[in-house]
């Protein structure tokens, strides 16, 4: 019996004992180090989901340039339509692709959407776009550009080399740019590399690709990149 209240005695004490300074401060270290090690994870887990839903909207796109192709034998929209009708500028509902996409969240990358409630420019942003926006400071509600290039050259039976000649992109574009299109004037900042400091493309063969700068730099340099023949006025026929 005097033995059961020793040790009970002596575990209560144990038990009751405060943690030292350098015990508390232990404690605290290896709480910091683990959020530490965390919350970038935890950022990056998020980053990764928001890139995934960004390529997909980017694979709608291809699929409904291909659903509108056989609509139209074989054409797709016009860089002039794509996004919105004249009739009807800023309106995204009313642009040729829409009826085939039907929702307005399959044009702005989650991201980007964050970027821009942000006051700072991106840091993969290192050359301001220029403002061509249509409605003052209202904040676009798109993500991605067709080429200007490709002019009314909208038969993708006359692209030469479908596989290389660029159709639409996550373009790197201003807070209130409503016009659509990127073209080789604003290149080699046209491409927003957003993702890990790489940004989406969709190929006028309708395959995604995922370039950082230096190979949108490679790319963006060849003729084909931009235009789909050897004639960059060609028409290719009425635009539906």
């Amino acid at each position: 019996m005097d033995s059961f209240r020793s040790f009970s005695r002596n575990s209560g004490q144990r038990l009751g004992r405060a943690f030292t300074l350098m015990e508390l401060l232990v404690v605290i270290a290896i709480i910091a180090l683990l959020a530490g090690l965390l919350i970038p994870a935890l950022g990056r887990a998020k980053e990764a989901g928001r890139t995934a839903i960004c390529a997909n909207n980017i694979r709608q796109f291809g699929l409904a340039c291909t659903i509108y192709s056989q609509d139209f034998n074989g054409k797709i929209p016009s860089f002039l339509n794509w996004l919105f009708r004249k009739e009807k500028p800023g309106d995204i509902t009313s642009g040729r692709l829409y009826p085939y996409l039907k929702t307005r969240n399959v044009y702005l990358c989650p991201t980007d959407r964050i970027e821009l409630g942000a006051k700072t420019k991106p840091p993969w942003q290192k050359v301001s776009p220029p403002s061509v926006g249509w409605g003052g400071n209202k904040p676009r509600q798109y993500s991605y550009a067709m080429s200007c290039s490709l002019c009314h050259v909208n038969d993708l039976a006359v692209f030469k080399e479908p596989t290389r000649t660029m159709l639409y992109m996550e373009g790197n574009l201003a807070r209130d740019d409503d016009s659509g299109v990127v073209g080789p004037g604003s290149s080699p900042d046209s491409l927003a590399f957003r993702h890990r400091l790489k940004g989406h493309l969709l190929m006028a063969d309708l395959h995604m690709e995922k370039m950082n700068r230096k190979s949108f730099g490679i790319a963006n340099q060849t003729r084909r990149f931009w235009y789909p023949n050897d004639d960059p006025q060609n028409m290719g026929g009425p635009i539906p």
